[in-house]
């Protein structure tokens, strides 16, 4: 393999995406390559910048635009191979004879009208297609990257959620506290003032409307303040863990646009402590 090959497949040994032998080939070159011994760091910087970048989903117009021009665009026909008598094949672009649209080129669209062009493969591509596949296992490395890197986030906080609850219900001073909230709603509160702690548990609660979520709100002798979000667990209920609770005597809870506000935007229903 000669080194104008090997230089062309560093892109794909940096995802990982080369045969055996080609493997073998770069890591046999790279001792001796300072070129392509950058090249392999700076694709591998580049790996793990895209593999936390955040993902932001297309907008709609962007596809509406994108499948409209799709539906009018065409490739160009393949060149013209010669006869065996010297002659050209027609290849279906027209005869310009002023039965091909007008340009001589045939190239109309589906509804008869001329069509934009787009020319078809050539022999660029050959020499390109270590970068193109490894562009493809690229973008693949990238996906898993993220998504297994979300996962590993969600797993985190779910075992941070669950080390923080078993240390509040296993707090020698905490108290569970239940009744009605509102109408239709039970709550169950567990408080731990060596902690400054409370996890409210909301069942029968209405399901929140788009764009608003449940909030609670400590309520003291000085009034309410935020205790944080209800979030809705798979089962139904609401549920949320609060911190830096003082001596509250009721927990309240109201309907809130998303992210909680200052003060209840609505008289919250209250649940005595």
């Amino acid at each position: 393999m000669s080194d104008v090959d090997v230089h062309g497949l560093i892109a794909g040994y940096a995802v990982d995406a080369l045969e055996a032998e080609e493997r073998d080939a770069v890591e046999r070159h790279l001792p001796e390559c300072e070129d392509c011994r950058r090249d392999l760091a700076e694709f591998r910087e580049t790996l793990v910048r895209l593999a936390y970048a955040e993902a932001a989903q297309p907008s709609e117009e962007l596809w509406t635009r994108v499948s409209a021009l799709a539906s009018r665009t065409r490739q160009a026909p393949l060149p013209s191979a010669p006869r065996t008598d010297g002659t050209a094949e027609d290849g279906g672009r027209g005869h310009g004879d002023g039965t091909d649209g007008g340009d001589g080129t045939g190239n109309r669209g589906g509804d008869g009208s001329t069509a934009d062009v787009v020319h078809g493969p050539a022999r660029w591509w050959r020499g390109r297609l270590p970068w193109l596949v490894a562009a493809a296992c690229a973008l693949v490395a990238v996906a898993l990257g993220a998504a297994l890197l979300s996962v590993d986030r969600s797993m985190d906080e779910s075992r941070r959620h669950h080390a923080e609850v078993e240390a509040l219900l296993a707090a020698p001073d905490t108290h569970m506290h239940e009744g009605p909230l509102g109408e239709g709603a039970r709550a169950t509160a567990f408080t731990s003032y060596e902690m400054d702690a409370l996890m409210l548990v909301v069942d029968g609660l209405p399901d929140t409307p788009p764009g608003m979520e449940y909030q609670m709100w400590y309520v003291d002798e000085d009034g309410m303040r935020s205790a944080g979000m209800l979030t809705l667990s798979d089962d139904g209920r609401y549920s949320g863990m609060a911190h830096d609770m003082g001596t509250p005597i009721q927990v309240g809870v109201s309907l809130e646009p998303e992210g909680g506000m200052p003060e209840p935007s609505e008289q919250p229903m209250k649940f005595d402590l």
